[in-house]
């Protein structure tokens, strides 16, 4: 495995990163954008804190969207790829919990994937994104230990606690070519969530 450390909110970062695996792999396939997280100063837009809010725009949304402006061009050069951005269940509104920063951020990578999957079609550029819910990380696991009242934001996913690899195998399948006619699509990993 190679690794390249950068900024996602930095351009110039971006670009390196981008450049860095042309140069050491030939040509770029596939990109996932899995810069992003939520805050304990989220809430409701009323209570947020400010700095969350641009933190979350910065890293979730300009993010994507910096990776998107300088790996688009090399997927183009290679005859296409698949794209896969991470979101969340919380972009669709409906299970965010106070988190607006978080979830308008989310909402936005939603929408530049299905504008960006329009425009790119043409050069066989899939675009598309994943949207979990709850996922059994670490860092979930120590959340929901430290606050029990969270556990009620379970309750609607009928599986339980999301493993990462189920994610992981949904991120392998839109990047393989078994997905290749998919594209502009949000893909909820949910465990139940939207089966009511």
């Amino acid at each position: 495995m190679r690794c390249f450390r950068g900024d996602v909110t930095e351009p110039a970062s971006v670009e390196e990163a981008v450049q860095c695996a042309v140069g050491r792999l030939g040509r770029l396939d596939i990109l996932l954008n899995n810069a992003g997280g939520s805050g304990n100063t989220d809430g409701p837009a009323t209570t947020a804190a400010l700095d969350e809010f641009w933190n979350k725009i910065r890293v979730d949304y300009f993010g994507t969207f910096l990776a998107l402006r300088f790996a688009i061009p090399e997927l183009v050069k290679s005859g296409g790829g698949s794209v896969i951005n991470m979101v969340s269940m919380a972009g669709f509104g409906n299970l965010t919990g106070g988190r607006s920063a978080y979830a308008s951020s989310k909402a936005a990578v939603m929408n530049l994937t299905r504008t960006t999957a329009h425009t790119f079609a043409k050069d066989r550029v899939r675009v598309n994104a994943v949207a979990p819910a709850a996922v059994g990380t670490d860092r979930v696991k120590k959340m929901l230990a430290d606050r029990p009242e969270a556990m009620a934001a379970l309750a609607s996913q009928q599986f339980g606690l999301i493993e990462p690899d189920d994610i992981a195998y949904t991120a392998v399948f839109l990047a393989s070519e078994e997905s290749r006619m998919i594209t502009g699509h949000t893909i909820p990993v949910d465990a139940g969530s939207f089966a009511d």
